[in-house]
């Protein structure tokens, strides 16, 4: 009898020395995850949680080799497909139902609305008007001052100009000349007629008439702005490759000028700790606690009366460790193809082997 008992509890047990069940062969190996060592195997139950059901192992040839604890658990019938993930929050997302997915939105849109509220009525208070404010702007005016003067900076302004002319002077050869000719034209016989006087009066030094040359330029500055010339000629400019990376490197001199000046981080975290502000983050507080309480039971699986999902506890222990690990699930075809119509980048599909 005892040994009877002992036979049934080995074969319970997750022997790792057991022969493989299942394999599967990647869809697109070059985008899966690093797979190294042995990794668990789950399989997805109809309420979207998960339990252990062996474990897989990658071979040189890139198959991934299933060995099942008990290949005759009535949930593997249909649980044919084999899905490979990250055991990171995506993976989480994906398990949950739509109803749940709803919910954590509108529970992140809420927390975003009143963390919006908060902020603007924190910008308007007079505390920050008054005591964080004007040291704010000055550090981001020497900032801003410090990024401009870096010789960087002063380098890749030039060349943004060196760029910028063949464009300016395409522009001014394709839609400011033909504007500027179209107005200029019989303009010598406009100044003609408004000088008149001043060519035949010998003995009176009168000033010359200038008013049609103003008059076409002006024509000519409002043709180009009502046919947007300066704004495409911009356009092109900002659109240049050394625009961008002007603008890009001024950014990044900026944010390292703001990063080193102690005083933003001493404002902040006076800011921070200012009890007087406690009042404007009040919006905050029941959006924050109630997607406290329902994040968790959403994507953790940490529902009442149920355990731990068990994709749930690899999620957390890779959260602690700073390494998210692989993970197989086993699941329907059906439960397959409503993740990838969520989100086609996050599970890597397996097509299974007709031999293990």
């Amino acid at each position: 009898m005892l040994a009877l008992f002992v036979a049934a509890g080995m074969a319970a047990l997750p022997l790792r020395g057991a022969s493989p069940n299942l394999s599967f062969v990647p869809v697109s190996p070059e985008t899966l995850p690093p797979l190294n060592g042995v990794f668990p195997v789950l399989t997805l139950r109809p309420d979207r949680s998960t339990i252990r059901s062996g474990y897989a192992s990658r071979d040189p040839d890139g198959r991934i080799r299933v060995t099942l604890y008990d290949p005759y658990e009535p949930l593997l019938a249909e649980a044919s497909e084999g899905v490979l993930f990250s055991a990171d929050l995506r993976a989480l997302w994906l398990l949950a139902t739509d109803e749940e997915r709803a919910r954590l939105r509108a529970g992140v849109t809420a927390l975003a609305l009143s963390l919006r509220q908060s902020a603007d009525a924190i910008l308007h208070s007079p505390e920050f008007t008054n005591d964080y404010r004007p040291l704010l702007q000055d550090a981001a005016r020497s900032a801003i001052e410090t990024a401009w003067k870096h010789p960087s900076t002063r380098a890749a302004y030039d060349e943004m100009l060196r760029g910028a002319e063949p464009i300016l002077r395409d522009v001014a050869a394709r839609e400011v000349r033909p504007l500027l000719l179209r107005r200029l034209d019989g303009l010598l016989w406009d100044i003609v007629q408004a000088n008149v006087g001043t060519v035949f009066s010998v003995f009176n030094a009168r000033p010359w008439n200038t008013a049609p040359v103003e008059q076409a330029v002006e024509a000519a500055l409002r043709d180009m702005r009502d046919q947007g010339v300066l704004e495409r000629a911009v356009a092109q400019v900002i659109e240049a490759r050394q625009t961008k990376a002007f603008l890009q490197l001024f950014a990044g001199n900026a944010i390292d000028a703001l990063a080193a000046d102690h005083r933003i981080e001493e404002t902040l975290l006076r800011l921070a700790t200012d009890p007087r502000m406690a009042r404007y983050l009040a919006p905050m507080g029941p959006a924050s606690s109630d997607l406290s309480l329902m994040a968790p039971r959403i994507l953790f699986g940490t529902r009442e009366g149920g355990d731990l999902n068990a994709v749930a506890a690899y999620t957390f222990n890779g959260l602690v460790g700073g390494h998210p690990g692989p993970v197989v699930i086993l699941m329907t075809p059906q439960q397959r193809d409503a993740m990838v119509s969520v989100d086609s980048s996050v599970p890597k599909i397996l097509v299974r082997s007709a031999t293990p």
